[in-house]
Parts: C-alpha cells; structure tokens; sequence
C-alpha cells in the first residue's frame, strides 16, 4: 500500500485548468497593455460572458488572473513557479516526490504519509530486540543478534517516523478544517472579503470532500474525492447567493425608477 500510494502520488497526472479559463488571444494582449482599472473591468465582463464560476478574489476584489499562464484562476488554484503552470487546489510542491500536491493527487499523498509511518513503526517493532541486545551490550553485537545495520535501521526509521508523523498530523489538521498548506498561510479571500474558514463545511463533510463517500475506498489509492477542483462548497454559499441575488435585483428596481 505505501508504494502503490507513493507510486500514484507522483504519476498522477497534475490537475490544471480547462480551457475555458484560458482568455483568448485579444484579452490577453489587452490585459497586458491597459491599466490595472481597466484589466479588472474586462476580466469581469470576461467572465460574465463566458458564464465562469469564480469566488476567489485577489485582495483588492479583482477577479484572479495569472498573466504568466493566460488564464482566469479556478478557485483555490494556484501558480506553481517550479512546474510553471497553474495548479488545481494547489497545495504545495513536494520536493520528496518532485510534484505538485493538488486536488488530484492531495488523497494519494496523505495515504503515502500515513502507510509510511505504519511502516516505519513496523522497522522499529521488528528491530526492537536487535536494538536492545545492542544497547545492553555496550556497543558490542555478537552474531546471534545480527549485524550493525539492522541495529542502525532502528535509528534511521525512529527519525523518520517523528518527521512523518509531524508532518501527517499538520495535513489531518489541514483536511479537518477543509484547508490547504498555501490557504493557512494566505487566508482566501471572497467577494465580501478574507475568510480562513471560508470552505470549512464541517470535519465530517471535509474529509469526505478528500477521501469521497465510501468508506472503504479511504483506505485504498483510488481516486475518490468529491468534485470536479474546479468549484468547491462553501460554508454559507446558499445565504451569500441569496443575499448577492437580492443586491442585483435591488439594483434592477431602482435602475427602473430612475428611467421613470
């Protein structure tokens, strides 16, 4: 399970956006040539236009806009600057398996974490008596208790269990709360402005949202997670619908009384 887990978290392919957040060639050109005013206006019509679902915002209210790939950022998507390309969910690059940690692979990695502390824990359980004999020895193995590096398999797993289990606990954290690594450093922001809490649906349904709805499959590197990582529930997404809808159709009526 560790290597089938550790395997797919580095060969699932890294989720990036579709095609309709790329912006035609035009509204590229324009968008790196006019102000930053108007570049937020044309980005809004843009996605009035082409019907795009987008609630993140930068810190200004602006529609989030990645000028080094040419396209409109999904919600929670992020610009990877080591593998140069926008990344679904983005949660970090992982230097120990040279990817992108994202939505699609963000179950994968934390079955690789927890099946690599079960096997560490193992290492240790099964090298225990060869550690002890050591220790009891002075540094002196006979034989019968087998060689050096056996013994020194306890010390190399003891280290890397304590950095995994830091590490797996941080990401349970992480999960319960419904967040990324890059979002507990950099709270999103929504149009009413910065929520950290702004996907927390409660840990149940988090989890879910990662692991999928049966069960069994928690367990086992197969793909299960809800969605599409393009659009995400939100805590109080219906009442915010509600209260924007209510806002624009106030708008409407009082455009109507002012034509007559």
């Amino acid at each position: 399970m560790f290597l089938w887990s550790y395997y797919v978290t580095i060969f699932r392919p890294v989720g990036r956006p579709p095609k309709m957040f790329y912006v035609d060639s035009q509204t590229r050109q324009d968008l790196c040539s006019l102000e930053e005013l108007e570049c937020k206006e044309i980005l809004e019509c843009y996605v009035r236009q082409h019907q795009i679902s987008v609630d993140n915002r930068n810190s200004d209210g602006s529609i989030r806009y990645c000028y080094k790939c040419s396209c409109i950022k999904p919600d929670r998507c992020h610009h990877c600057s080591v593998c140069g390309h926008c990344v679904l969910k983005f949660d970090h690059h992982c230097p120990w398996v040279n990817t992108c940690i994202n939505y699609f692979n963000y179950k994968f990695f934390l079955q690789f974490l927890f099946y690599g502390l079960i096997l560490c824990f193992w290492s240790m359980l099964t090298d225990l008596k060869y550690f002890i004999a050591f220790w009891k020895n002075a540094l002196r193995l006979s034989a019968g208790f087998g060689r050096f590096h056996i013994v020194f398999l306890f010390f190399v797993a003891g280290m890397f269990a304590a950095s995994i289990t830091c590490l797996l606990t941080y990401h349970v954290y992480l999960t319960a709360r419904n967040q990324s690594t890059i979002e507990s450093f950099r709270p999103p922001v929504f149009i009413y402005g910065i929520d950290k809490n702004g996907f927390n649906l409660g840990i149940r349904r988090n989890f879910r949202q990662v692991f999928g709805d049966t069960y069994l499959l928690w367990f086992l590197p197969i793909f299960s997670s809800r969605g599409s990582g393009i659009t995400f529930h939100r805590k109080g997404f219906r009442a915010e619908r509600k209260r924007l809808l209510l806002l624009d159709s106030d708008d409407d009526d009082d455009d109507a009384l002012r034509e007559i």
